[in-house]
């Protein structure tokens, strides 16, 4: 775990120096997955990820003012309307993919929805899909967009396209509240966990930290090192999953999963443009908040690159919980469909 931690530290320091967006988690990501893919022993930091999700969703979640919860209730229809437009648009790909690929409908249905990874394998498994493949498949997706959506995100922010977020004043660190809700969002996530409820670690740190924001009773945030290490963490994680089983079992698939995956970046990206000129929404912020990734990545593209970052998590919640809610629906219909015809 030692040797893995280094390693990955230094590729995340190499990313960012070398200017990349995101680079902390990328370079983490990159160096873990080179020492997965020689066979080399990775091991990840005990429990890391959900640690890092936690400070993550705490970041976020302190940015949670009243004006700016006042304003994503208004925009509440936009983000389901812009959710289920990405979400059909998955649905559609699907069943290319089935079709190019002779996979079978459930698998490549779950395969392509944008949601969780484990969420998507369980249900997979209950509706007679391949868990496997679609945790493979659902791997692939979030990869693809780690490394692809800033490259587009900083692309736009030199651009005329964009609409400036709105900003907010910095915040200085105060350890003591800083501390205080760690100390409220540990519990939380382990309750949320135990009912199975996806992103708990990650949904935990925002509540307790918007609670402390909208009330104003104390002011802080976190500071930039705290999540400099956890991008590490995140891309330690990610690039652990990296292994040569992966390819090796989802060789099949691996091409159409990749074309899949990027024109789903495609349409969101396009779809981000379209509301952002209608409703004057800052362009790049909804790029993030539509890409079909980890709410956590994107989050911390969005903080990094001076996004709406409590807009981002909004959009994202919206859709996870869409995706939850309407997957088997969804299956229903399109599965049905291309078993069919």
């Amino acid at each position: 775990m030692f040797a893995t931690t280094i390693a990955a530290a230094i590729g995340g320091l190499v990313a960012d120096a070398l200017g990349l967006p995101l680079g902390f988690l990328i370079g983490a990501m990159f160096a873990v997955a080179a020492l997965s893919l020689m066979n080399l022993p990775v091991a990840v930091i005990p429990n890391g990820r959900q640690a890092a999700q936690g400070l993550i969703g705490i970041g976020a979640g302190l940015r949670m003012t009243p004006e700016v919860a006042e304003r994503l209730v208004g925009l509440l229809p936009v983000m389901i309307g812009a959710a289920l437009s990405v979400i059909l648009c998955a649905c559609l790909i699907s069943v290319a993919i089935a079709k190019l690929t002779r996979l079978d409908a459930d698998t490549a249905f779950f395969s392509s929805l944008p949601g969780g990874i484990a969420e998507m394998a369980v249900l997979s498994e209950r509706y007679g899909g391949n868990p496997g493949l679609v945790s493979i498949g659902q791997f692939l997706r979030i990869l693809l967009v780690t490394l692809a959506v800033p490259q587009i995100v900083i692309a736009l922010k030199n651009s005329d396209l964009t609409v400036a977020a709105p900003v907010t004043a910095a915040v200085p660190v105060q350890w003591l509240p800083l501390v205080g809700i760690c100390l409220v969002a540990l519990p939380l996530a382990l309750g949320l966990s135990r009912l199975k409820v996806p992103n708990a670690w990650l949904l935990s740190g925002i509540i307790a930290g918007a609670v402390l924001a909208i009330t104003e009773w104390q002011r802080t945030s976190v500071p930039v090192t705290g999540l400099e290490i956890a991008q590490i963490v995140v891309g330690m994680s990610l690039g652990a999953r990296c292994t040569r089983a992966v390819f090796r079992d989802g060789y099949r698939t691996l091409p159409a999963n990749v074309i899949g995956t990027l024109t789903l970046i495609g349409f969101a990206t396009l779809a981000a443009t379209l509301i952002g000129t209608v409703f004057h929404i800052d362009i790049v912020s909804l790029v993030l908040a539509l890409a079909p990734g980890g709410i956590a990545e994107m989050s911390l593209v969005s903080a990094q690159v001076g996004g709406d970052t409590v807009l981002v998590v909004a959009f994202h919640l919206v859709r996870v919980i869409m995706v939850l809610t309407l997957a088997v629906l969804l299956k229903r219909i399109f599965t049905g469909r291309l078993s069919a015809s």
